[in-house]
């Protein structure tokens, strides 16, 4: 094996993309993945399109995988696309022989002559027939051979089913929308069975070597805008003294490992069964338990019943952005929640 192919590999087991991609194949959320018609492109891979930049670098992405043996492909279909330009936007066009009249026929339709063929609707060059550049189109399907090879590095299979046989509903990778109206992505988010609002958030990275700040400080700049009431962040094999001092400022829960076998022992620490999940109430002894600043906060939620951070501010007079921290922080320590509604996030006591 040359020095070129390791690196490779090490290289795509170490990118997160392509683990939550070949989680979905190892979930069974895909069996085989098949391209779908587009206009522009000819053909495209939206399950794909999550973990690359745009559509049009879909097929390289899959392409590596292949190459690295952890998919194989098949032939499912030929493009046809213009020799000229390249578009796939063509259209069959029949020049009549114009030798041949309605009047001496007495047909409606004269017969297509023999330069019947097809046009670009782009560029507006006129293909005879049989002179269009074709290309095969591929599905995929994860190579069982390939995944083996990497199982030890390959950390979406077990964290997925620890936290399903912990009775969470998951989604891989999944979106949460901040207060800032900015939609984030997270690795993992989980919910409960008969919830739709996210209570765990969980980003993962796998590295050769401890992992450094970068990636706590680019977690928590989602985490402190989407506020989900847990946030994990599970590191192989470990951060940094620096990066773990980091991530307890910022109350980020660390799970580190340098076995995978082992994980499910150090994830249960962290993450109890879902009908365990708790969230504090905000009964009168917890309200006279908080700092003055935030139970004045917690009190304007409790008159409320449900209200956003515009109104609570109006209340208390104090700074909107002062009461939205407060009231996110009250979210993290499990008092309040928080929905949004179109535009609008509304914070509520947790029952």
């Amino acid at each position: 094996m040359s020095r070129k192919e390791p690196d490779e590999k090490m290289r795509l087991y170490t990118d997160s993309r392509v683990q939550l991609f070949i989680g979905k194949f190892l979930n069974g959320e895909l069996e085989r993945l098949y391209p779908v018609l587009d206009e522009k492109l000819g053909y495209r891979y939206p399950a794909v399109e999550t973990f690359v930049d745009n559509p049009e670098e879909a097929e390289a992405f899959l392409r590596s995988l292949e190459s690295n043996k952890l998919l194989t492909s098949e032939i499912c279909g030929v493009l046809l696309y213009c020799p000229e330009c390249g578009s796939c936007s063509v259209e069959e066009v029949l020049r009549r022989a114009n030798s041949i009249s309605k009047e001496k026929t007495g047909t409606s339709d004269a017969e297509p002559s023999a330069d019947a063929g097809w046009r670009c609707r782009d560029c507006g060059a006129l293909i005879k027939k049989g002179a269009l550049s074709a290309k095969p189109v591929f599905s995929y399907k994860f190579s069982q051979k390939g995944i083996d090879e990497i199982s030890d590095r390959l950390a979406i299979k077990p964290l997925l089913e620890f936290l399903h046989e912990r009775g969470y509903n998951t989604e891989s990778p999944g979106y949460m929308t901040g207060d800032s109206e900015v939609e984030h992505i997270f690795d993992i988010t989980a919910m409960g069975e008969d919830q739709n609002d996210v209570i765990l958030a969980l980003d993962f990275v796998v590295s050769e070597e401890s992992v450094g700040e970068d990636k706590v400080i680019s977690m928590f700049a989602k985490v402190f805008d989407t506020n989900p009431p847990r946030s994990i962040l599970v590191a192989f094999p470990g951060l940094t003294k620096k990066a773990k001092k980091l991530a307890e400022q910022y109350e980020i829960d660390v799970v580190e490992t340098h076995d995978l076998d082992v994980l499910w022992k150090e994830l249960r620490k962290v993450i109890p069964p879902v009908d365990e999940f708790s969230f504090e109430t905000l009964d009168v002894m917890t309200l006279l338990s908080l700092p003055d600043h935030l139970r004045k906060t917690a009190s304007m939620v409790c008159e409320k019943g449900k209200t956003t951070a515009d109104e609570v501010a109006k209340m208390t007079q104090r700074a909107r952005a002062v009461e939205s921290g407060y009231l996110n922080q009250l979210v993290r320590m499990g008092y309040l929640k928080k929905e949004r509604k179109g535009r609008q996030v509304l914070f509520s006591v947790i029952s």
